[in-house]
C-alpha cells in the first residue's frame, strides 16, 4: 500500500480555526462518510486534549456551526457528525483510507495519514492541499502497513502525560522533520528525561499508538 503524510494550514477548515482560537489540540478519525446533496456527511471519533475550559468553550462554538450536525463528548473522547465541502470527495471516497487519525493542533497545522493501493489517488490529494491549504509532503512510500488504528475510547490521561503530549505536540516533536528532541522538551517541561520520557509514551500508548510509530 502507498502510505502518506501531509501537513497543512488548517485554519480555514471547520475543526481546525476552532482549535486554533481556543487552544486545544484534537485526534480525529473519520469513521464512515456518504454523499447528500453535494456534501459529504462525515461521522467521526476522536480525543480533545487540553485544559476542561478550553475544551468546553471548543465544543460550545464548533456546534454553532451549520455544519456540526452533531457532537456529543464524554470527558475528552468525543463523537460527531459534520458536512464537509464537496470537494473534500478526494479524502473521503472508496480509493483513500485513513490509516491513523489525523493531528489537529491548536497551533495552526493538521497533518494526515492516508493510504491507497493506487500512488496516483494520493497524488490528486496532495496537490488539492498544496494549492488550496499551503500542504506539505511530509512522506510517501509504498510499504505494507502494521495496522490501522482508530481512536481508544475514553483513556484517562494523568495531568502529567496531558501536559506531556501537549507540550510535544504544540513543540513540533510530531511534524517530519522533528523539531525538538525529547531531551528538550524534557528540559522545558523541567523534568529529568526519563520521568518525561514515561508520561509521554504512556499518553502515546493510551491515545493511539499507530499514529506515533
Amino acid at each position: 500500500m502507498w502510505t502518506a503524510k501531509i501537513k497543512f494550514n488548517e485554519e480555514k477548515t471547520l475543526i481546525g480555526n476552532k482549535a486554533v482560537k481556543h487552544g486545544v489540540n484534537l485526534f480525529v478519525f473519520a469513521l464512515s462518510f456518504f454523499y447528500e446533496n453535494n456534501w459529504i456527511i462525515v461521522h467521526i471519533t476522536g480525543n480533545i486534549i487540553g485544559e476542561k475550559e478550553q475544551i468546553d468553550k471548543f465544543v460550545k462554538d464548533l456546534k454553532k456551526e451549520s455544519r456540526v450536525k452533531e457532537f456529543e463528548l464524554n470527558g475528552n473522547f468525543f463523537v460527531g457528525t459534520i458536512k464537509e465541502p464537496i470537494f473534500a470527495k478526494y479524502i473521503y471516497n472508496k480509493n483513500i483510507i485513513q490509516i491513523a487519525p489525523a493531528l489537529i493542533t491548536d497551533t495552526g497545522y493538521e497533518i494526515l495519514n492516508i493510504g491507497s493501493f493506487e500512488k496516483k489517488y494520493l497524488e490528486k490529494l496532495i496537490d488539492l492541499f498544496e494549492r488550496k491549504f499551503d500542504g506539505q509532503l511530509l512522506s510517501i512510500q509504498n510499504k505494507k502497513i502494521k495496522s490501522i488504528s482508530a481512536i481508544k475510547v475514553a483513556p484517562e490521561l494523568t495531568e502529567k502525560q496531558k501536559q506531556a503530549i501537549e507540550l510535544a505536540i504544540k513543540r513540533g516533536y510530531y511534524t517530519s522533520p522533528r523539531k525538538i528532541s525529547l531531551q528538550e522538551l524534557a528540559k522545558i517541561s523541567k523534568l529529568s528525561f526519563s520521568t518525561f520520557q514515561v508520561h509521554l509514551r504512556k499518553a502515546e500508548e493510551k491515545l493511539i499508538p499507530f499514529y506515533f510509530e
